[in-house]
């Protein structure tokens, strides 16, 4: 669903903020598993992504950078939340990836000083199919849609001119498809891949992700793993439009019982 935009998107971390995203979230494959009798898996994992924003946006014919960096991210972050849950049996399984910011971020150009309170959800929810499992190796491709909704209050000082207030409630919903490795190196080290596309001019006219990641497993229950992500979105309503990359360190805790 595509509303009227403003210029307070320019902070959208989409899939980002501070601690995300996703973009603009992560479709990492989990490690905390849980088999039950009936053969059902359910497995879950939390997550950080440190990350950085580099892009533009154009709102009723002016455009503005979005240059947001990591250690800006931090200061401007006020509350973050990042979890994903799935749930599977046999080549099947359905996941859901949430997260959610309120945020205070500010900006200045040679023309404006930009101050925003967002609060930002972005929901990744998936249907996957094993193409390929060995005892090292899994192969998944999938398809779902990826929701973005936006609550901001924008305020725009202007070099010269008088101030503006403004606010803007948004939300959209762009269909994936994706693939997700998953190797063992030994017993101990792993590596994931994740990619998908979408967008496909529903809402977004294209919105993308890339992850690569390795992992540690500390205990037969825990593990552990740092990669980076990238998170893109171009997303155009009207005289709108939000062109902005997401990427950075992403670092998950995770556990099996």
């Amino acid at each position: 669903m595509k509303t009227r935009t403003t210029i307070a998107t320019a902070f959208l971390l989409a899939a980002i903020p501070a601690l995300a995203g996703t973009t603009v979230p992560s479709l990492d494959e989990p490690q905390l598993t849980t088999t039950t009798d009936s053969g059902w898996r359910i497995s879950t994992s939390m997550y950080i992504w440190t990350t950085r924003l580099d892009g533009d946006m154009t709102v009723k014919g002016t455009t503005a950078p979005v240059d947001v960096k990591f250690t800006d991210i931090f200061d401007n972050l006020d509350f973050s939340f990042m979890g994903l849950v799935e749930v599977g049996k046999g080549r099947w399984s359905f996941m859901t990836d949430l997260f959610y910011a309120k945020l205070s971020p500010s900006n200045t150009t040679p023309v404006a000083r930009f101050d925003t309170e967002m609060e930002q959800f972005i929901g990744n929810f998936a249907v996957f199919y094993r193409l390929v499992e060995t005892e090292t190796t899994r192969l998944d491709c999938y398809g779902g849609v990826r929701a973005n909704w936006i609550e901001s209050d924008l305020n725009v000082q202007p070099t010269m001119g008088p101030a503006l207030a403004t606010s803007a409630d948004e939300s959209w919903v762009d269909p994936i498809l994706g693939i997700r490795f998953h190797h063992d190196l030994t017993d101990r080290f792993f590596v994931r891949a994740v990619a998908d596309v979408g967008g496909f001019d529903v809402s977004s006219k294209l919105t993308w992700q890339a992850m690569a990641a390795i992992g540690y497993r500390i205990s037969e229950n825990a593990s552990a793993a740092i990669g980076y992500r990238a998170l893109g979105i171009d997303y155009t309503d009207g005289g709108f439009n939000y062109d902005v990359t997401s990427h950075g360190l992403l670092l998950g805790l995770e556990y099996r019982f």
